[in-house]
């Protein structure tokens, strides 16, 4: 094989593939990124680590199809510090040939016959608009869990209907839904690895415009986001029903400027230890924000605000209650209570994202 391409668009092509590439060096060929030409003036790179998989092609003045597996990282770092000038490959059975101005060098291949194949995206076809999806994978990732003990909750719940997408995230602590307007041709659900639902939520970020086409079937799930289509398997297990989590009603509301509430959350925090969170007040003249411990002293902040409702005392992590209000949209935020044992709800100026954080329920004074 053997090609012809701007530097930077080589680069920037190798970085994002990257992602997929495996760490584990059990396996040589995953280590690899599978380079292929094509007549037409295409170079289509591939990488997997079994659960995950990029392919993105991007255009090349192509002298000479083939494949080759190339080392990933060393041809991603080599070519990441040539010089701003076009770059020339090839490659035979044994070695790939790099040349970009005065530099010349040669990189051993790997097999490109132990490179997995990979099956092309199948099942329901979704499409969404890229700039909400990578909103949503944003507000709903945070909430995933890292326990690997309890694999379901490590992944993001898509739920697909002929009405739109739902995305969900657990990790029994706060509970993160954003539903999405989408274009389905039928019904699906499926939970996918927190990993790979950043990931595809990242690469529609970098998109200016246009739609993400997403493909579910019932072992993996594609995005196909410009030029690159990321694939993954699917989490097997059941997802928590979180709609009955999910509250009617509230008989009481603060409505807050969003970053006042989380800057106080933040000062107040670092006071504050597992067992001992911060302390909301809710009154009529918004919020007063209290945590203490005794090895690090106390901190106090009242946020004005308008409440709607009794006067009560709730507690929460500080870090989660944080998430939650940094994931919301819109310059103020609905914080809806009920007691100091139920959930607390945060939402922003649309109802389209709910986050749920569990309180953290305080000791009984006695006497």
């Amino acid at each position: 094989m053997k090609f012809r391409c701007d530097r930077d668009d080589l680069s920037e092509a190798l970085q994002t593939v990257q992602r997929g590439v495996s760490s584990r060096p059990g396996i040589p060929a995953l280590t690899g990124v599978l380079m292929q030409v094509a007549p037409e003036g295409t170079l289509t790179l591939t990488t997997t680590d079994l659960e995950v998989s990029a392919r993105l092609t991007i255009g090349v003045e192509a002298q000479e199809e083939g494949v080759a597996l190339v080392p990933a990282r060393l041809l991603g770092d080599t070519v990441k510090s040539l010089s701003d000038a076009p770059v020339e490959f090839e490659a035979d059975q044994a070695q790939a040939r790099i040349r970009c101005a005065a530099y010349e060098g040669a990189l051993r291949l790997l097999p490109a016959e132990d490179f997995p194949a990979l099956q092309p995206p199948s099942g329901i076809r979704v499409s969404v608009e890229a700039a909400r999806f990578a909103e949503g994978v944003g507000q709903v990732a945070r909430a995933a869990s890292r326990d690997e003990a309890r694999p379901v909750l490590t992944g993001v719940l898509l739920e697909v209907s002929r009405e739109g997408l739902t995305l969900v995230s657990t990790d029994s602590y706060r509970l993160a839904v954003r539903e999405l307007v989408a274009t389905a041709g039928g019904e699906a659900r499926a939970i996918v690895p927190e990993r790979a639902m950043s990931e595809a939520g990242r690469a529609a970020g970098g998109m200016d415009k246009g739609d993400v086409e997403l493909f579910v079937d019932e072992s993996q799930v594609s995005f196909e986001i410009g030029n690159l289509t990321l694939t993954s398997r699917l989490i097997e297990g059941e997802f928590p029903n979180y709609r009955q989590l999910l509250p009617e009603a509230y008989e009481s509301r603060l409505t807050v400027s969003r970053q006042q509430l989380i800057d106080a959350v933040h000062r107040v925090g670092l006071f504050a230890r597992d067992t001992s969170p911060v302390r909301l007040e809710f009154n009529a003249l918004g919020v007063k924000l209290s945590s203490s411990s005794p090895d690090l002293g106390q901190a106090v902040e009242a946020v004005e605000a308008r409440y709607e409702g009794e006067d009560l005392t709730a507690a929460f992590n500080p870090t989660y209650l944080a998430d939650g209000l940094a994931a919301a949209s819109g310059e103020t935020v609905r914080l809806e209570v009920r007691d100091g044992l139920k959930p607390g709800v945060v939402r922003g100026e649309s109802d389209d994202f709910t986050y749920l954080v569990m309180p953290v329920r305080l000791p009984t004074p006695v006497g």
